[in-house]
């Protein structure tokens, strides 16, 4: 499993003393709140320890030690960030999405392998799974429990329930 997950990219300044706005890739500003360093590379190399945090909207605000000045943080702009995994709260029964690409996909009923997730869209009400079939057409999947019956990240599968039409050789 890869250690540090990207959280977000810095967009902007926030007022004049070192703030910065991020937009976030996690599912809520919430979900980041316990992250105490973040980094500006997936190598964990070059990092910054955050002193404050606070949501703003869909936007999450962090101060940095060292970053007192609107000049300093305005340096900072465009960069992505990344945290340990350890430190980023997920809900039960939820996944990061890099754990999620990769998994074979395994018809629930019959076992019969479908294809491999190969991507993972957010959607407005739920998450699409992208699915690349051995023919090498896509399918996307409702990620919801209608459609998904069981994932183990430690098995590499997900199970699928298709419905008829969803999966020409799945149904």
């Amino acid at each position: 499993m890869i250690q540090y997950l990207e959280i977000g990219k810095i967009v902007t300044t926030h007022g004049v003393n070192g703030e910065v706005k991020v937009y976030i890739s996690a599912d809520s500003p919430e979900s980041l709140f316990r992250v105490k360093k973040v980094y500006l590379n997936s190598a964990a190399t070059v990092g910054l320890d955050v002193v404050s945090h606070r949501k703003v909207k869909d936007m999450l605000l962090l101060k940095f030690d060292g970053i007192d000045s609107i000049e300093e943080a305005h340096g900072l702009i465009g960069k992505t960030l990344w945290a340990d995994r350890s430190e980023i709260r997920k809900a039960k029964d939820s996944y990061f999405i890099v754990d999620l690409i990769g998994l074979e996909v395994v018809h629930a009923t019959t076992g019969v392998h479908i294809g491999v997730i190969e991507d993972v869209l957010s959607g407005g009400v739920q998450d699409l799974y992208s699915v690349k079939l051995d023919t090498g057409e896509t399918r996307l999947v409702p990620a919801v429990p209608a459609f998904i019956k069981k994932t183990s990240i430690e098995e590499g599968k997900v199970w699928i329930e298709p419905i008829k039409g969803l999966f020409d050789d799945a149904d």
